[in-house]
């Protein structure tokens, strides 16, 4: 069957909502690293466990990440126009949870950071860093669709990525 034409298109069960509980199962099907993005509260480092994040453009480099509307960098997100993506390595389990529960407040602390003139908070135990500026902001649903532009990386290990998937935080399989 050819979908060329929208009157083509297979039937679908319409009459079957879909629940925020099986969206977040399906979704969570599909593997994801996870990553802790950072920006500036006035001149305070914030941060949020974040593992909706993809690549967009290699030229030029352009990258987005999802938001919770709720989420508490949001507004200084879109005050200070800056990000950084922090990738975590795979030992990073307790800094993902560190920065995904309350308080904020307390999220930097025992925490090394940098920042670049102008760049975002880069947690210093993060193997890859991605300072970014924001270059539009979207809303879509109950996020906000961020697409940054790569402004500074850096690559400072070859350690494995830590991964979310289904709820949990499997390992890479090591194969020799």
């Amino acid at each position: 069957m050819s979908l060329d034409r929208p009157d083509q298109a297979p039937p679908c069960a319409a009459d079957t909502a879909i629940t925020p509980a099986d969206w977040r199962s399906a979704m969570g099907y599909f593997p994801s690293g996870v990553t802790i993005v950072t920006t500036w509260a006035g001149e305070s480092p914030v941060g949020s466990t974040i593992n909706a994040f993809c690549s967009v453009s290699l030229t030029p480099p352009l990258l987005l990440i999802c938001l919770d509307l709720k989420n508490p960098i949001r507004s200084p997100l879109e005050q200070a126009r800056v990000f950084g993506v922090n990738m975590l390595h795979e030992d990073g389990l307790h800094v993902a949870q560190h920065f995904a529960r309350d308080p904020e407040s307390d999220r930097f602390r025992d925490l090394a950071y940098r920042a670049a003139p102008g760049g975002a908070p880069q947690l210093l135990d993060a193997p890859v860093f991605i300072d970014c500026g924001a270059e539009d902001i979207h809303a879509a649903g109950d996020h906000l669709i961020v697409v940054g532009r790569g402004l500074r990386i850096e690559h400072a290990s070859s350690a494995e990525p830590l991964l979310y998937h289904k709820g949990r935080y499997p390992r890479i399989g090591r194969v020799d």
